[in-house]
């Protein structure tokens, strides 16, 4: 499967070689030597190029594969030693070619039947840390809602009395907003899943602006959004995360 492809590839760099090279041989022959032009090609570095695009493409296949819908499994890659390097990266730096078709055999072993487990564990956990739910009074229940707390620090935006999420908070913002989609999606409420998935966190927005989403409503504050979820759902976020976070984790496999 793999190891095909990288022959072909390979295959494909030496064929474009002996074409130029032909081109060139009857070039000389007319006396037209000056209208070739050798080609500045790295075969070498376009090779190891081709290589570390395709392990990064294999990774990202094995995670959608073996997470779950809106939320892939982390493939921790680096603690999985390949033919006696500390893992794959290094081998491809060494100058070696892995056997990929091994190697995609290594993470469906490894990822295939614990995937699943790991991807919600994973959720879990970013959900856990987002919403600092080990904080005193980070949960509040009232009589029809349960308030969170998401950290999200704003500065003001170049659209007059805005503000916008900072730069430094935008990736842990998205990352829990794609685990709140995926506690959604397996909660049942695809509705809400797929407003998560689309809410543009970047967006200007006014001080203490509320967004309105199917059981569940979202206040922006300049320092943190209140996620105000109807009391069912609430709880079953709770737990969720409390169920999730004792999966245990697992050992990597070599490759």
């Amino acid at each position: 499967m793999y190891n095909s492809l990288v022959e072909a590839f390979r295959a494909a760099q030496a064929a474009s070689a002996g074409a130029f090279a032909r081109v060139s041989v009857l070039a000389s022959q007319v006396g037209a030597d000056s209208a070739i032009v050798p080609l500045p090609v790295d075969h070498a570095g376009e090779y190891r190029r081709f290589l570390r695009r395709l392990v990064a493409s294999l990774i990202d296949r094995a995670g959608n594969e073996f997470g779950i819908a809106g939320a892939p499994v982390s493939i921790d890659e680096t603690r999985i030693p390949v033919g006696g390097y500390p893992n794959i990266w290094e081998a491809l730096r060494a100058g070696e070619t892995p056997d990929l078709d091994r190697y995609w055999r290594v993470l469906t072993q490894r990822y295939e039947h614990r995937g699943r487990a790991l991807a919600y564990r994973q959720v879990a956990q970013t959900l856990a840390v987002a919403l600092e739910l080990d904080a005193p009074n980070a949960v509040r229940r009232f009589a029809t809602v349960v308030r969170l707390r998401l950290n999200a620090p704003s500065e003001p935006s170049a659209v007059r009395l805005s503000r916008r999420v900072t730069a430094d908070a935008h990736a842990e913002v998205r990352a829990a907003l794609l685990a709140l989609s995926a506690f959604a999606q397996d909660a049942g409420e695809p509705a809400l899943a797929g407003c998560l998935r689309q809410f543009d966190h970047g967006e200007p927005f006014a001080p203490q602006q509320r967004r309105t989403f199917p059981g569940l409503d979202v206040v922006q504050y300049n320092e943190y959004w209140e996620l105000r979820f109807t009391l069912s759902l609430g709880e079953r976020l709770l737990a969720f995360v409390a169920q999730h976070l004792s999966e245990p984790a697992s050992e990597p496999i070599s490759a």
